[in-house]
């Protein structure tokens, strides 16, 4: 599929890139020669009109020009009364040349002799009757022309070719973001599927379990019941967030923001983990004397923390201490979250905000979870235009800051 595309992306590219040398090249070859032929057209004007009012003091006073020329004068019959130096061919040869040239109704046109064209201009002399003809030779311009094209011609079939290897790496650039997110899309449903495999089949295995076994109460089963009540729990909050990151992806996730006080939403989600933390033996602390308003969505902000405590009062052991604290720097508001629990190896620290991602998967799994708690923390936080920066020492801890800028 992606040689496919890429190929067809190529070559329209270098389609794209034909096209318009060939504009070029054809634009370029008739503006050079409409240039010649004007070039031309004033030479032999200057010439009749000099050799008509006899004005010429050196005959070849032109031959800076690229194009041939020579002048005749005749007279009103057409005998010739006067040749300039330079002819091209004895005066009888050009016998048959200059009676095309005088008995043509137009003073100006094309005469062919001898396979050879020339332009030529007929005017009445300024002194006397008679008329004095100028004829130019364009064959030097035509082979000028012609070796014009012929390099623009080579020159564009250059540029395709550089435009072809110069396409396919552009297209190979363009399809990166693309293989990404095709690849990240196949991993992030394929890690979704094995979330879901486990919790499904311990449902599968416990009713299995209760329909096998008819005869008995609902209270004597309510071991197996209570498994699937949990995993159906998990399996809900899994979908949830899922669900959650869908939206994000296709920007339809939005936030609700207001002023609101970052204390006391950092304060009531902190309450409502202290029992947990009791619970567990871990020490709560938080260090909250920053009262700051902040324009944001309350209830991501919340959910922000939610997660981040929950993560580390999952990895610290009974007797460590997680702390929350929250600072005002003036443009910023500062939210620590820290624990003295397992930490992160530092080769981790980069892909932890990655969709089920775990840096020690056989433990994890050991924990309730779905993988995705620092995915969707990321996405809140950058949607504040906020940053985020995780500090870890394995067996001594974790700490994530985050910057959160004031905005009004």
């Amino acid at each position: 599929m992606f040689r496919e595309l890429r190929l067809k992306l190529t070559l329209i590219n270098v389609g794209v890139m034909a096209f318009l040398l060939l504009i070029f090249i054809i634009g370029t070859f008739f503006v050079m020669r409409i240039q010649v032929i004007n070039q031309s057209q004033q030479l032999m004007q200057i010439i009749a009109g000099k050799a008509g009012s006899g004005t010429i003091v050196n005959p070849r006073e032109h031959d800076k020009h690229l194009a041939k020329y020579f002048y005749i004068k005749t007279d009103n019959s057409g005998k010739v009364t006067y040749t300039s130096s330079g002819l091209p061919m004895p005066l009888a040869q050009l016998t048959p040349l200059l009676d095309k040239a005088f008995h043509k109704s137009n003073s100006r046109g094309d005469v062919e002799v001898n396979d050879e064209t020339y332009t030529y201009l007929k005017m009445p002399l300024n002194q006397g009757p008679g008329y004095v003809i100028t004829f130019v030779d364009l064959e030097r311009d035509k082979d000028i022309l012609q070796e014009l094209l012929l390099t623009l011609s080579i020159g564009g079939l250059v540029c395709l070719g550089l435009a072809y290897y110069g396409s396919r790496f552009m297209a190979d650039r363009a399809m990166a973001p693309i293989k990404s997110s095709l690849q990240r899309q196949q991993e992030f449903v394929a890690d979704a599927s094995h979330e879901l495999r486990t919790p499904l089949s311990v449902v599968q295995v416990n009713l299995d379990i209760v329909k096998g076994n008819p005869e008995e109460t609902v209270a004597s089963q309510s071991k197996w019941l209570d498994y699937s009540l949990i995993e159906i729990r998990r399996m809900s909050k899994l979908v949830d967030d899922l669900l959650f990151l869908a939206r994000a992806d296709s920007q339809q996730q939005t936030l609700n923001p207001q002023m609101f006080s970052l204390k006391a939403a950092l304060n009531e989600v902190f309450e409502s983990f202290r029992p947990l933390a009791e619970t567990n033996g871990i020490s709560l602390e938080a260090s909250l004397n920053t009262a700051a308003d902040y324009y944001g969505d309350e209830n991501r902000i919340k959910q922000l923390i939610v997660i981040l405590l929950d993560n580390a009062l999952k990895y610290t052991h009974p007797g460590g201490q997680v702390t929350l604290s929250l600072q005002n720097w003036g443009t910023h508001a500062e939210i620590t979250v820290s624990d003295t629990g397992e930490g992160i190896a530092q080769e981790h620290l980069t892909k932890i905000f990655e969709r089920f991602y775990r840096a020690d998967p056989a433990r994890s799994q050991q924990r309730e979870g779905t993988g995705l708690g620092l995915a969707i923390a990321d996405w809140i936080i950058k949607c504040h235009h906020g940053r985020i920066k995780v500090t870890s020492s394995p067996g001594k801890g974790t700490a994530f800051v985050i910057n959160l800028p004031y905005q009004s």
